[in-house]
């Protein structure tokens, strides 16, 4: 049964992320408006695609910005050979404006899974794409953290921008994590001296800092494919990373929140390009204007592949839009892949309205994830079906 006519549309935003491995947060964001259109055929739905800095950035940014340049390239992939990326040049405020996502870099999806071993990978290609963002004349570029295969601390795209890291021997080591723990001295008199003069500025998806229990090695290596050894020498590794570039370059970088993001890259960002660290989602959220668009709106959804801890401790972009959507006094609704409770369910310490989980529609993580969009429609619908609009606060 169709819901009742509007004299004036109710207004839906869509803001879902990237559901991984499934569904790219576009695709989800018109899945979700197929699903709220079915049940309530006159309001206005606007989608739009969302990223907390890691997968899906550009994709976030294209939809806002459509006429935007996509550049492409070809550089150093994860596993030491050419890939095809791309990133994004968009004036902001008349000035040129770079985006560049790591997950179209070194991600994790551009690693098959039998390969899949984070002493091996590296983030070279990060530095290759921030020199030719350099050279596109850009006022700043911006760096995506999330989704990475990467540990190395950042340690390639501090080679690619033309650092030496050598062993005792004054030869300079590999690319990956494997060989920090040869690293004997870092000189950075070579490094791009465009860097001086363009800001790089990293936008973490996480605040984890580099090392410790909360550490990128023992919260995301895991996730890599690093086996229970592999991540004490990851730890280890970037320890002593840590403690050169601390000597040689002056600066401390464990206790940096976001430094551990994207297998520390975050901590090469800062001690090699001197970046700022900023929340991800918050700063694509300005560059969106969804404060804005939030306050326009009678209903916001937000939601993710897995809601967990990890989105209310770390600062993912559920979290911070829920927020956002609450302080603007609109109701907030979530869709996710999959909820897993900790201490109380995570879905009501958002401070959400209402919420559908795929696997709980579905019956099983197996069932939802063969067809996650219709799920995702299905989960819109039940949605629908659990609220009116005026208890929305619709302008019917």
């Amino acid at each position: 049964m169709l819901g009742p006519p509007f004299k004036k549309f109710m207004r839906i935003v869509i803001a879902l992320c990237a559901f991984k491995g499934s569904l790219s947060a576009s695709e989800a964001c018109q899945a979700a408006r197929s699903g709220f259109a079915q049940r309530w055929p006159r309001a206005e739905i606007l989608a739009q695609p969302i990223s907390d800095g890691g997968d899906g950035l550009l994709e976030s940014l294209l939809s806002r910005f459509p006429s935007a340049q996509r550049v492409k390239l070809t550089v150093t992939g994860p596993l030491g050979v050419p890939v095809e990326t791309q990133y994004v040049l968009v004036k902001i405020n008349e000035k040129k404006t770079v985006f560049i996502e790591t997950a179209k870099i070194c991600g994790l999806t551009l690693v098959p899974h039998t390969r899949r071993n984070p002493m091996m990978t590296t983030t070279y290609g990060v530095g290759e794409t921030i020199r030719h963002a350099m050279g596109r004349r850009a006022k700043t570029i911006y760096v995506g953290l999330g989704g990475s295969a990467t540990q190395d601390g950042g340690a390639g795209l501090a080679q690619a921008l033309g650092a030496k890291l050598l062993d005792k021997h004054g030869k300079p080591i590999g690319l990956g994590c494997a060989w920090l723990g040869a690293l004997d001295k870092i000189i950075a008199a070579k490094l791009d001296p465009r860097l001086k003069k363009i800001p790089v500025i990293a936008l973490s998806d996480v605040t984890n800092v580099l090392l410790g229990p909360q550490g990128t090695a023992h919260v995301y290596a895991p996730q890599k494919g690093a086996t229970p050894e592999q991540v004490g020498q990851i730890e280890a590794n970037l320890s002593h990373f840590a403690k050169i570039i601390e000597r040689d370059l002056d600066l401390k970088i464990v206790d940096i929140p976001g430094a551990g993001a994207a297998g520390g890259m975050g901590a090469g960002l800062a001690a090699f390009c001197r970046s700022k660290i900023l929340p991800g989602t918050q700063a694509l959220a300005d560059t969106l204007s969804l404060k804005k668009l939030f306050a326009s709106a009678d209903m916001i959804v937000v939601g993710e592949g897995r809601l967990d801890e990890q989105t209310l401790l770390y600062g993912k972009a559920p979290s911070v839009l829920a927020a956002m959507g609450k302080a603007a006094g609109k109701k907030v609704c979530g869709i996710f892949g999959q909820i897993r409770q900790a201490q109380g369910d995570p879905s009501a310490r958002l401070g959400l309205d209402a919420w559908q989980s795929l696997e709980s529609l579905s019956g099983s993580p197996e069932a939802a994830i063969k067809n996650p969009a219709h799920w995702i429609a299905k989960a819109a619908e039940a949605l629908a079906n659990s609220m009116s609009p005026a208890a929305i606060g619709s302008r019917s």
